[in-house]
């Protein structure tokens, strides 16, 4: 897929193996219980990931939000499919030719499972970008953490001046 991209939009397709190494990817489950009748829950409250790519099994019980167009819309299931969500790295790696995606989970009243592989850059590969200050993996998770501890959330990318 980054390759297809890199060569549609002239990046360097060379970097490919440092952005989507199989080392630097890994498998999460997360277990969404039931909640009571008329309630609402958000299972993950709104956010970006801060990968290069995330790919997600869904099931057919739905419940992910992205936003677009200043407003929320349910990402509708469909049968034996993934759903590929482009994550911060990326937004930096395209210099904002792609966009993270913001997105929340909304919790249903059925206990649901959803997969997801998540794919992230080398941790010390440097990403080089006209919009933002070079980063590292590394650096952005340290921001990130840094920023969840003192402020409650991670903000987004910070561009250069």
């Amino acid at each position: 897929m980054y390759e297809s991209m890199a060569k549609n939009h002239s990046l360097d397709s060379r970097l490919s193996e440092s952005f989507l190494s199989e080392l630097t990817r890994f498998i999460r489950v997360h277990r969404y219980p039931q909640i009571p009748k008329g309630n609402q829950a958000w299972g993950v409250g709104v956010h970006t990931d801060s990968t290069v790519l995330s790919i997600l099994n869904q099931e057919q019980l739905g419940g992910l939000q992205v936003f677009k167009d200043n407003k929320w819309i349910p990402v509708k299931p469909m049968a034996d499919s993934l759903i590929i969500n482009l994550g911060d790295m990326m937004q930096a790696i395209t210099n904002n030719l792609y966009t993270s995606v913001k997105h929340r989970i909304n919790v249903k009243q059925v206990d649901r499972i959803s997969k997801f592989c998540f794919v992230f850059p080398q941790f010390d590969s440097t990403i080089q970008s006209s919009k933002y200050k070079p980063l590292t993996y590394k650096s952005f998770q340290a921001q990130a953490e840094k920023e969840i501890e003192t402020l409650g959330f991670r903000l987004v990318l910070i561009i250069s001046s």
